[in-house]
């Protein structure tokens, strides 16, 4: 078997949920860049080409697409038997569908770009700080000769709106997702899962579908929030069924604080999903769910070709800033 090198960064099984019932499913979707609308395979959405690939592997280049591939397979079992009625999950499903989350979550062309921006951001905050003289100064050790103007291009751009652009490799951002999931897991699994299935209302994706929600009577929804502060997460599963992950705090205001109980013993209860529940989609509901998935994408939005009418005619713009740089000039 060769080598993969169409790398998906939302899965082909999930993308499924959103299209249609073919041999060859297909999805609607919409670019942010011009809004212009298409049909396509989800075999072709969201790919990209050799984005996990770690060059030189003894496993293979396409080793961690594989162990993706793996865990995709466990969680599609697991959405499939919630989309088929199964609520609230075994202990074991949850961990395997949190897990899954988590890696979504990170996995993103935006999470890279993050990287990348954060490390561009702190080096052009250094060299503001140096100035050409420390700059030329320090690029001239070991006798070196360096070039004045490209001293002051690279100065103008650590300086400028932008900041000095950084790309992550595959292997750093591997190495990033690796790190990351063991600490953010447990803001997936110890938060109230509450599943809600739609039988009018339909639900739309995007190429970042866990989105972050504020809290909403904060202003400013869509900015200042983190995994470990976010009031919910949305997770559209399928067209008709999404997933809230709510915050834990309620839950901890009334089993400790009026029922008297452990906290330990609460934290417990809700990583095991005792405090999941199921409730009955509204138009509120997919409200939430359609609106965040709209602000938290990044390049597309995707939907059932027959859930056209989700779409709306003002789209945000594409989002390719994920860090706000503010360059020290002086």
């Amino acid at each position: 078997m060769g080598v993969s090198r169409r790398h998906h960064t939302v899965p082909n099984f999930y993308l499924k949920g959103f299209a249609t019932a073919e041999s060859k499913p297909m999805i609607g979707a919409v670019s942010l860049d011009d809004g212009k609308r298409r049909t396509i395979s989800t075999r072709d959405a969201t790919v990209r080409k050799n984005f996990y690939s770690l060059s030189g592997h003894p496993d293979g280049d396409d080793v961690f697409e594989k162990d993706l591939s793996d865990l995709e397979g466990d969680a599609s079992a697991v959405i499939k038997k919630t989309v088929d009625g199964t609520w609230p999950l075994s202990r074991e499903d949850r961990e395997i569908l949190g897990t899954f989350l988590t890696f979504q979550f990170l996995r993103g062309p935006d999470t890279r770009a993050s990287m990348g921006q954060i490390h561009g951001t702190v080096l052009s905050k250094v060299i503001a700080q140096m100035g050409a003289d420390g700059v030329r100064e320090t690029l001239t050790k070991g006798g070196k000769e360096v070039d004045d103007a490209v001293v002051d291009r690279l100065v103008q751009q650590a300086t400028g709106p932008e900041a000095i652009a950084m790309k992550s490799t595959p292997v750093g951002h591997i190495q990033h997702i690796l790190e990351l999931v063991p600490e953010l897991l447990l803001y997936f699994v110890g938060r109230p899962w509450a599943l809600t299935r739609f039988n009018r209302k339909k639900l739309l994706t995007c190429d970042t579908p866990v989105a972050l929600v504020r809290d909403p009577e904060l202003k400013d929804v869509f900015r200042g929030v983190g995994v470990g502060t976010a009031w919910g997460m949305t997770v559209p599963l399928t067209r008709d069924v999404g997933l809230l992950l709510s915050h834990p705090g309620p839950v901890f205001a009334e089993m400790v604080d009026q029922k008297q109980q452990e906290p330990e013993a609460v934290a417990e209860d809700i990583v095991a999903g005792r405090h999941d529940h199921e409730q009955t989609g509204s138009t509120k509901w997919a409200q939430l769910f359609n609106s965040h998935t709209i602000a938290n994408a990044r390049n597309w939005l995707f939907y059932h070709p027959e859930d056209a009418d989700l779409i709306p005619d003002d789209l945000p713009d594409p989002r390719d800033r994920e860090v706000e740089s503010e360059v020290i000039t002086g």
